[in-house]
């Protein structure tokens, strides 16, 4: 889960690529036409809890400064309500907002830190977020693909495990359903400069 929401704001950074000056911004805005999931899985049956991209109306202010196949990030944020994650039931939803400890950590937090561009493999690249859930950040890197036609098209996919977070999987049914504790975030983001 943690993992597919920092995926979101590195692939902003791809679109940067060819530019060599100093501490830049961008505003860039992810549009309707993105996916974001998070896929689980437990011993009775898989589930997956969509993202209501809908809801990011406000365009993602990058600051960042390239150097070589480097890009360095400050700022550059994304903030994700827990509330706009969709596992498809009320009591799923009930079950994840309960893991995520929703009603004392309303978010997730999503920090893009640094992007470095493969030049041996073409429209590829790795990506340095941090995430914040439940009050606790880690950071993972993670290789992502990219492509510009109108607007720039990032897409990946991270495996998590839910404990980095302090995180307990729910078990129901007097135990006799237990969910994992390993996620997968899949995302395909469409991003515009704006």
């Amino acid at each position: 889960m943690k993992r597919l929401l920092f995926i979101l704001p590195f692939a902003l950074l791809f679109s940067f690529s060819g530019i060599n000056v100093p501490k830049n911004s961008k505003s860039i805005l992810i549009t309707s036409q993105s996916q974001l999931e998070i896929k689980g899985t437990s011993n009775v049956t898989d589930f997956k809890c969509g993202y209501e991209i809908q809801n990011l109306e406000q365009p993602i202010i990058v600051l960042y400064e390239k150097t070589n196949n480097t890009i360095q990030f400050e700022k550059s944020k994304l903030v994700l309500k827990n509330m706009d994650f969709d596992c498809g039931g009320k009591g799923i939803n009930k079950d994840f907002h309960g893991l995520l400890k929703t009603e004392i950590y309303p978010t997730i937090t999503l920090q893009l830190k640094e992007v470095k561009l493969n030049p041996d493999k073409k429209n590829k690249a790795d990506a340095l977020i941090e995430i914040e859930i439940a009050g606790i950040s880690n950071s993972y890197f993670m290789e992502t693909d990219f492509v510009k036609n109108e607007n720039w098209l990032i897409s990946g996919e991270m495996k998590l495990n839910i404990q980095d977070f302090n995180l307990k999987a729910p078990k129901k049914m007097l135990g006799l359903v237990v969910v994992s504790n390993d996620i997968e975030i899949v995302f395909k983001l469409d991003l515009k400069e704006c």
